[in-house]
């Protein structure tokens, strides 16, 4: 499998996360989502040593396991609605989604310039994943969908530093998997609020 085809992959489960509609398969969807990184990681680290081996094993705790769970046991403490319909309907936001296609593809030129042929695609595919992040926190209604395009957005993040500075320092990469404390962090106020609430209402 091309490294190109990979990215694009997980690009395609970003575009079913946002527009999936049930919550429990938008959190499943996620785990897949942080499973395929590990094609990319494999294909532009080639399997070299420790730092593969560390790098592929937080993909895999974190964004493969932890997230989803957290995110899970989240939904079902604060009894979330399971429809996760986007604010806007559907329409405005595939009318987005291809806003950003066209976007990418006429600044394609621009980007083989200053990257080269190398990626320039898996590039594209990238930049589009982090788009689909930020278009998540737009029409997104339910906090957990909003948490999960958030991952989605660090999913391309770091996708984009795996492209474009391969090797990096593994203290800077576990940087990047900080996101799961904040979606734990954000998990955790969720569910200490629903208990104020019930308490409250309870008086």
């Amino acid at each position: 499998m091309s490294t190109d085809l990979s990215y694009l992959i997980i690009l395609l489960t970003g575009v079913m996360i946002l527009l999936e509609n049930r919550l429990k398969r938008v959190v499943i969807l996620l785990g897949v989502q942080g499973f395929l990184l590990l094609l990319p990681l494999y294909q532009e680290e080639a399997g070299d040593g420790f730092h593969s081996i560390f790098l592929a094993a937080m993909v895999i705790v974190f964004k493969g396991i932890l997230t989803p769970i957290i995110l899970l046991w989240t939904a079902r403490k604060i009894h979330s609605p399971e429809s996760t319909f986007p604010k806007v309907g559907y329409l405005p936001t595939l009318a987005l989604l291809f806003a950003g296609a066209a976007a990418s593809y006429f600044f394609m030129g621009m980007v083989s310039t200053f990257f080269g042929k190398t990626h320039q695609y898996g590039l594209l595919y990238v930049l589009l994943l982090i788009y689909i992040g930020v278009i998540g926190f737009i029409v997104r209604r339910n906090w957990i969908g909003v948490i999960a395009c958030f991952s989605i957005f660090e999913n391309g993040t770091f996708l984009l530093t795996l492209l474009l500075k391969s090797g990096v320092p593994i203290g800077s990469e576990f940087g990047s998997f900080l996101d799961a404390v904040l979606i734990i962090g954000a998990g955790a106020a969720l569910r200490i609020n629903s208990e104020q609430y019930k308490g409250e209402a309870s008086r």
